[in-house]
């Protein structure tokens, strides 16, 4: 069978959705380790899934990533995915998005995505968008717009941001406030790679849980979102944008949706910046960070959460890729897990 015949063979949408894994009555949030990359997997009390990007990247850190998400997916014994987002078309974002074809599911419902192009003309980045264009070609896709809501369930999934625009009014039910802060604002200019500013940018709410996944989104969008008036409301969850470095987690925005937990998918020598630490823990009622790495470049030791936080505490090649899951319920309480360990901590609902 050729790769063509692959794709379309995985891409085939059926009538009837077919979910291995038996209904719960958590939403179940599955943190992958893609070492400073991303993949999130969303797995809904009715069976329904989501995946928020691919991790990956080189040849060497697709392979590694892939396998750890198709040891995830076999775990959960997973065969449909309902819905696969490509928040943008950086490597270490959309890097096996061509290689889901090989994960063992029946189908892929649907990609949605911020459009069929790139920003990035250098050929390391494009290899990836480009392996991802040729599926997308014969794939179920659709661009994502502000504004637009979908259903997983019973999960709500609301985009705020996409293509380089925004919401500009508030998410429905979310009482919108002046946001004393924004005089605090001071621009900062991210030259690194101008597709963090295409980035698709959502919140997802189970009940009286919320949760934002903004992927790379920059510090002046993240302004935009609660300036002058917080569109957002406040959040339990943050998964912190841009890895956690410093381009991202502008205080006047993680002050104002005022999360009780941040989930950083750092490396050990990518993100987890010293700053993002500080804007996080001085927010108002925050709780607690859970790490994917253990930061050593961009912090000092005590920047670091605690251990048990701490999914992986190694940083060479070939480590184990433990994950963070958290289960959210529809009364807004929620656990999260380290799996290196299998630590929890209970949060109550606020």
């Amino acid at each position: 069978m050729t790769k063509t015949d692959r794709l379309l063979a995985c891409l085939v949408l059926s009538a009837a959705p077919f979910f291995g894994a038996s209904a719960q009555d958590t939403l179940d949030i599955y943190v992958l380790d893609t070492e400073g990359g991303e993949s999130v997997l969303y797995v809904a009390p009715g069976g329904e899934t989501l995946l928020f990007d691919t991790g990956g990247g080189t040849e060497s850190s697709n392979a590694r990533d892939f396998n750890r998400l198709q040891s995830l997916v076999q775990q959960l014994d997973l065969r449909v995915l309902d819905y696969v987002i490509i928040s943008h078309n950086h490597r270490d974002h959309v890097g096996n998005a061509g290689n889901l074809v090989n994960l063992g599911i029946r189908n892929i419902r649907q990609f949605i995505d911020h459009g069929p192009y790139t920003t990035e003309p250098q050929p390391e980045q494009r290899i990836r968008f480009e392996e991802y264009l040729a599926i997308r070609n014969v794939a179920k896709a659709h661009t994502a717009v502000p504004g637009e809501v979908f259903a997983l369930g019973d999960v709500e999934i609301y985009i705020v941001a996409s293509s380089g625009n925004e919401i500009g009014d508030p998410i429905p039910g979310v009482r919108s406030a002046r946001n004393d802060l924004c005089a605090n604002h001071v621009p900062k200019a991210d030259f690194r790679g101008v597709e963090n500013d295409e980035v698709v940018g959502i919140r997802i709410r189970y009940g009286d849980f919320t949760m934002l996944e903004l992927s790379d989104m920059t510090w002046n969008q993240e302004q935009r979102l609660v300036c002058p008036n917080n569109l957002l409301g406040t959040v339990d969850a943050y998964h912190t944008s841009g890895h956690g470095d410093h381009w991202g987690s502008n205080p006047v925005f993680v002050h104002a949706v005022q999360p009780r937990v941040a989930f950083m998918n750092n490396a050990a020598v990518k993100g987890g910046h010293a700053d993002t630490f500080e804007t996080l823990r001085s927010s108002p009622g925050f709780e607690d960070v859970w790490q994917a790495h253990f930061s050593t470049r961009n912090a000092q030791p005590g920047d670091n959460s605690p251990e048990d936080y701490i999914a992986n505490l190694e940083a060479t090649p070939g480590h184990i890729g433990h994950y963070i899951k958290i289960s959210a319920r529809a009364d807004g309480s929620f656990s999260v897990m380290n799996s290196r360990n299998g630590f929890e901590k209970p949060y109550s609902a606020k």
